[in-house]
């Protein structure tokens, strides 16, 4: 019979890299407990979950790890790691960036014994189990597809039913809700209370007041990898709730004359599926577009479109700051910034942040030419101005997922775009930075950069943005000014009120 909590840490540093990010960290899980996690960016959140899975470990003779998920307490990760599920965006990021060639339906498979393949036979039982599930969440239409031709909604929700169809005891979320529709993120965290009330026991990490749990029952604070405060929760609906700014009205009004970019009769097939349907569509100079839609709706193909990551089949016209046939894709690219989860998961080279700021002047995935001492100089004024000066010599593969975000919109901000590109830019980053993203890209704005944002959540964007489209099923189905569009019944439905 077990005794004791389930899981206890005592004195527990950890170090990666060579780098200490956590301190002195001593914390028990009891029977019945539900915990959400604080912090900023980079405090330690994700380390502290995977070291409770037993994917770090704690430094030699710097504290211990104790579980008693079974009989008998043991300090080993031997059986462990099948009792617990974790979903975070590095995990995701792993699925991405490995060429395993695995349909959805096998990855959600994989989750009745957390492995990264399925290397036992299902019984049917279980068979029967993940064919519900996917019901359950909508997506056996995606079961037969390569995860890596999924959105970046769609993979977390395989993710998070890989997560859940095993049943484990305890479920790590690792602010899971982001990179989901409004829709969806409504339903997963009903099914979240669903799944503690049949007894396993969740720890939850989020950014966001408005997707806390109702059945947190204790709560924790990370402050630069330690614990500051730690115990019972008060109702978890009195998270503190960042007020929403002012709502705003104001725009820059269009310029007559040639667009920017215009797109007429595009249809973009990827894999033989059509993807997008006969898109028309402009951006006149000083307009500042939101891209909204449910998962899978083809936001992000779109976004690629414009950035020429993706090309339309024949018939359709597109042209991009009236360029001509001897322009270059890297002369457009010098006009554009972009920044999308899946440039995030694919920049993955030996750089400082510093360093993959300046690359930003040659649009590349690492730094293959050598800045110049204006350029460096550039790169570490604007480290300074958002306040990152002190990630600067850090390298980015020691960053977390929300610090490597903000050097990665640093980087399509450093060469002045005329346009900046931004896929759910606001995804993994607290609150204090959304809303200093959110006023920095105001005043880029005022500088005469133009906007072209996909998010989920509203209350994110800037208070410049004039104009909004939405996609549904690959088409746009409604497109014009911001301040009609957010009222528009199919925005309404997505996003509730």
């Amino acid at each position: 019979m077990k005794t004791g909590p389930l899981i206890e840490l005592r004195h527990v540093d950890v170090t990666l890299n060579g780098t200490t990010v956590l301190q002195d960290v001593t914390w028990s899980l009891q029977s019945g407990q539900h915990w959400i996690i604080r912090g900023a960016n980079g405090s330690g959140k994700s380390t502290f979950l995977r070291l409770l899975r037993a994917e770090v470990w704690p430094a030699p003779n710097r504290g211990d790890r104790i579980y008693r998920l079974d009989a008998g307490a043991q300090t080993t990760a031997v059986e462990v790691q099948r009792h617990i599920a974790l979903v975070s965006p590095e995990l995701q990021e792993r699925y991405l960036q490995q060429d395993w060639r695995l349909d959805a339906g096998t990855v959600i498979e994989t989750g009745f014994a957390q492995t990264d393949m399925l290397y036992v036979k299902l019984t049917q039982k279980q068979k029967k189990r993940a064919g519900l599930l996917a019901q359950q969440f909508g997506i056996a239409s995606l079961l037969d597809r390569d995860v890596q031709t999924l959105s970046t909604g769609e993979l977390r929700k395989i993710l998070v039913a890989r997560a859940v169809v095993g049943a484990p005891k305890l479920l790590l979320l690792d602010e899971v809700c982001d990179g989901l529709d409004a829709k969806f993120r409504r339903e997963l965290l009903a099914m979240f209370e669903a799944i503690a009330r049949h007894g396993t026991q969740i720890i939850y990490t989020t950014h966001r007041a408005d997707e806390a749990l109702s059945m947190i029952t204790h709560e924790m604070q990370f402050v630069d990898g330690r614990i500051v405060r730690q115990g019972a929760s008060p109702r978890a609906d009195s998270v503190a709730r960042t007020k929403g700014r002012k709502a705003s009205a104001r725009y820059s009004p269009h310029v007559e004359g040639a667009p920017l970019i215009k797109i007429e009769n595009a249809n973009v097939f990827l894999d033989g599926t059509q993807v997008l349907h006969r898109i028309h569509w402009q951006l006149r100079r000083g307009e500042h577009w939101v891209v909204l839609g449910s998962n899978g709706a083809g936001k992000t193909t779109f976004l690629k479109l414009i950035a020429s990551d993706l090309y339309p089949a024949f018939g359709a016209r597109l042209s991009r700051f009236e360029f001509t046939a001897e322009n270059t894709i890297w002369d457009l690219r010098r006009r554009l910034g972009c920044v999308s989860p899946l440039l995030q998961a694919h920049y993955r080279e030996r750089l400082t942040a510093e360093q993959v700021v300046v690359s930003g002047f040659f649009s590349s995935v690492g730094l293959m030419e050598k800045p110049s001492t204006a350029q460096r100089i550039k790169a570490r004024d604007l480290l300074k101005e958002f306040g990152l000066a002190h990630l600067a010599s850090k390298n980015m593969l020691a960053l977390s997922f929300g610090e490597l975000r903000k050097i990665l919109t640093l980087r399509a901000l450093v060469h002045d775009p005329e346009l900046l590109i931004l896929d759910e830019p606001f995804d993994g980053l607290d609150t204090e930075s959304k809303a200093d993203l959110a006023a920095a890209l105001e005043q880029v704005a005022g500088r005469g950069t133009q906007l072209l944002i996909v998010t989920h959540h509203l209350d994110d964007l800037p208070h410049c943005m004039s104009h909004g489209l939405f996609l549904d099923g690959g088409r746009i189905v409604a497109a014009g000014e911001w301040r009609v569009i957010r009222k528009h019944p199919v925005v309404l439905n997505l996003f509730g009120g």
